[in-house]
């Protein structure tokens, strides 16, 4: 099985951070050259926070700058594991404050209801993204393609016309209580020219290299067969 994936290994976090920061800046400053206005998909989760703490101060042209959710859990921006809430909290502040933010939560009760409306608002966002941060769960998923999920095998097809779909995950450790997720599709994950995948400790290390080794069913596994990812890893 052939993965599409690159590693960068560090010694701490701190070193990852600047070399992600300095990657993900050039990726934007890129896209508003060639576009007039960048986008950035984020994923949520405590790794990328010292990420979003660092970016949120970097000298970037953030008024054209577009900032959008890889995957939400299908709760309003006043839940606790929001990626909304998230994301503004540890992003949307200092000089970053001037981006436009943009969230997947709707007032549908089913993601799966909400689906057209959050293409359409996906479609006011640059596309393709010019930088995706992705994450990865100790379960073998990234964004929200949960292992054996309802809607996992259209959210995978890279050849799918879908910006976002919806996904139900079944309830684990990992997925909490909110098994209902709207995502980017692989197909619009796999058009963004700079892909990240964000991991720290060995556990997480583990998890990925059994994926691409061992355990190619998993979802992380199959994104990376159609799509080129660069692995920032520190302990």
């Amino acid at each position: 099985m052939k993965h599409k994936v690159s590693w960068k290994l560090f010694d701490d976090r701190a070193q990852m951070v600047d070399e992600l920061m300095e990657a993900t800046s050039e990726a934007l400053m890129r896209g508003i050259k060639k576009r007039g206005v960048a986008s950035w998909a984020v994923s949520g989760g405590s790794t990328p926070k010292p990420l979003f703490e660092a970016m949120s101060e970097a000298a970037l042209d953030w008024e054209n700058i577009q900032v959008a959710l890889v995957d939400e859990r299908w709760v309003d921006i006043g839940h606790p594991r929001s990626n909304e809430a998230f994301m503004l909290t540890s992003l949307g502040k200092n000089n970053a404050a001037e981006a436009m933010f943009i969230g997947m939560k709707t007032e549908h009760a089913s993601p799966f209801d909400a689906v057209a409306d959050v293409n359409a608002r996906y479609a006011q966002v640059k596309q393709p993204f010019d930088s995706i941060l992705l994450g990865l769960g100790s379960d073998g998923h990234t964004a929200s393609f949960f292992p054996d999920a309802e809607g996992l095998e259209e959210a995978l097809d890279v050849s799918g016309d879908q910006t976002c779909v919806a996904l139900t995950a079944h309830k684990s450790e990992v997925t909490g209580d909110e098994v209902d997720r709207m995502s980017l599709s692989a197909a619009a994950i796999a058009k963004a020219p700079h892909v990240v995948l964000m991991i720290t400790g060995e556990g997480k290390k583990a998890v990925l290299e059994r994926a691409l080794e061992v355990d190619h069913h998993l979802p992380i596994a199959r994104l990376a067969e159609d799509v080129e990812i660069t692995v920032y890893w520190a302990p």
